[in-house]
């Protein structure tokens, strides 16, 4: 069987990809064989509590105000990077999360004004990190699609999983005043 120099590449390219994908999921003693994340969440690797932890927060603090009816919305848009019992809770109370407004809200979906969140983890004063536990105070920066002033926020946020194979979920979320 003929292979060409191009396809040989190709190959050689696809396998070096995996191996290096595969090779970022190692985690302690053994490696994290979570299965990755379905769209829109499939450039999170789930073996990454920084990446999961990036991905919830910014998604949680996104909002669509004229086509989410709440802040619940993105909470429950996040459901799938949340452990079972923060989704529940949360989607719930995810109007509690954030110091918007109801009128403020109202203003954004009046005027078709989308928030979209950027989130920095910081590296200081967290709890120590073990194979099945994370911490960090997330940087968050609310950036509304008009002339309005950013709004920061700080937020403290921990992620867990039951071993060092499985991946990470967020199992809390809470915004410091």
């Amino acid at each position: 069987m003929a292979v060409t120099a191009g396809g040989c590449i190709l190959l050689v390219a696809l396998e070096a990809c995996g191996q290096s994908r595969f090779a970022e999921r190692e985690s302690g003693d053994l490696p994290c064989t979570a299965t990755f994340f379905d769209p829109p969440f499939d450039h999170v690797d789930p073996c990454s509590a920084e990446q999961v932890a990036v991905a919830a927060v910014e998604t949680v603090f996104t909002y669509r105000p004229s086509e989410q009816a709440d802040q619940g919305s993105s909470v429950k848009a996040a459901a799938p990077l949340l452990d079972v019992g923060l989704a529940a809770r949360s989607v719930t109370s995810g109007t509690v999360l954030t110091p918007i407004t109801g009128s403020q809200w109202q203003r954004w979906r009046s005027l078709g004004i989308a928030v979209v969140a950027s989130v920095r983890l910081g590296e200081d004063d967290h709890l120590i990190d073990t194979h099945t536990t994370f911490a960090r105070v997330a940087g968050v920066t609310l950036h509304p699609g008009d002339e309005t002033e950013t709004i920061l926020l700080a937020a403290f946020v921990r992620a867990s999983r039951p071993d060092s194979s499985a991946g990470w979920r967020i199992s809390a979320l809470e915004v410091r005043t």
